[in-house]
């Protein structure tokens, strides 16, 4: 029979994980009703602690991780992981903690470094994002009993610390917005199929349409990637349709950027005969011509959170709320 792990004792236990690590090391903060329960447990399945990877859990680091899922090149580019890296190191050094980042675009090599990261422990716990509907991350985690916190959506939304923005309600938000202004035909450009992100962005806008009695026709949802190019590509082919949509949701500002470029090339005029949304209100917006709307995220917030919940986990403090939900709200600007 496999051996268990420190999970599976705790969910037999019904304790979490950190208290099952607590009681091993003796930690003198555990009840004693809670360590007699973990102990029968223990005892019932006859678990032996690996004597290296203990040794190696107690021997904390005071780095936190982060692995971002874009190439170098696409990361240097990306306003919105920019000012998050920026956000995460200034409060995880608040509290004593340094922000080791690894960038990785290949499946492959992703792959890798969190099969690394779990073998050398040379991370005390690591920060998620962009969670796919299909992510073989987190019950890998969650079953080797590593800490972790993700900044997105997981399902069960419960299995996992979590903090997020509602992006359902902001698809809804920027286009709702479209369509009090009058816009019938909005189209979609999004980021890649399956990231909870688009996905959920793409139902809100889904939604808002039905609501307002109008359809969605799947010649103007465009999925792609997070990038200029991308957008720009995307852009170009909405307006060589017969007939083209009159305002455009973009998933990301990058993207929004790229849509503009193509609309400018056209001659089509932003926003009397195209209006233009992004996500993400990056500082470029208010510059680029015409300024661009955006449905504004709180960044800070997000990272503040994801790194108080990580440090909690990794010093006993186990979180009382699992899932956190960041408001975001529409900067308008001239783009719409």
């Amino acid at each position: 029979m496999r051996e268990l792990t420190q999970n599976q004792i705790a969910k037999l236990s019904r304790v979490s994980q950190a208290t099952v690590s607590r009681v091993l090391r003796g930690d003198p903060r555990v009840t004693e009703e809670l360590r007699q329960r973990v102990l029968a447990v223990i005892e019932q399945h006859g678990y032996v602690p690996d004597a290296r990877a203990q040794s190696l859990r107690s021997q904390r680091t005071g780095i936190l991780g982060l692995v971002v899922h874009r190439s170098p090149k696409q990361l240097a580019r990306d306003p919105f992981f920019s000012a998050l890296i920026a956000a995460i190191i200034d409060f995880a050094g608040k509290a004593g903690y340094h922000l080791c980042v690894d960038a990785a675009r290949a499946v492959q090599s992703r792959r890798a470094i969190y099969e690394e990261l779990l073998r050398t422990r040379r991370v005390d716990g690591l920060i998620l994002v962009e969670p796919q509907t299909q992510d073989e991350r987190m019950p890998h985690l969650l079953e080797e009993g590593f800490p972790f916190v993700l900044i997105g959506r997981y399902e069960p939304t419960d299995a996992v610390y979590s903090v997020d923005n509602d992006n359902i309600g902001a698809g809804r938000m920027a286009t709702e917005y479209l369509l009090r202004k009058g816009h019938r035909r909005i189209a979609y450009i999004s980021g890649p199929r399956g990231l909870f992100v688009c996905e959920d962005r793409h139902m809100g806008y889904q939604q808002a349409l039905r609501e307002a009695g109008e359809c969605c026709p799947p010649e103007l949802v465009v999925w792609g990637d997070f990038t200029e190019e991308h957008g720009y590509r995307a852009m170009n082919r909405l307006l060589g349709l017969p007939e083209p949509p009159t305002a455009v949701v973009a998933v990301d500002d990058l993207v929004a950027i790229g849509a503009l470029r193509a609309a400018k090339e056209r001659g089509v005029a932003v926003p009397q005969q195209l209006a233009v949304v992004g996500f993400n209100d990056s500082p470029f917006c208010q510059y680029v011509e015409p300024p661009l709307s955006s449905v504004a995220v709180d960044i800070r917030t997000l990272a503040q959170i994801a790194t108080d919940l990580l440090i909690r986990q990794l010093e006993g403090r186990d979180p009382a709320q699992r899932r956190h939900i960041v408001p975001c709200h529409l900067v308008e600007r001239e783009s719409a």
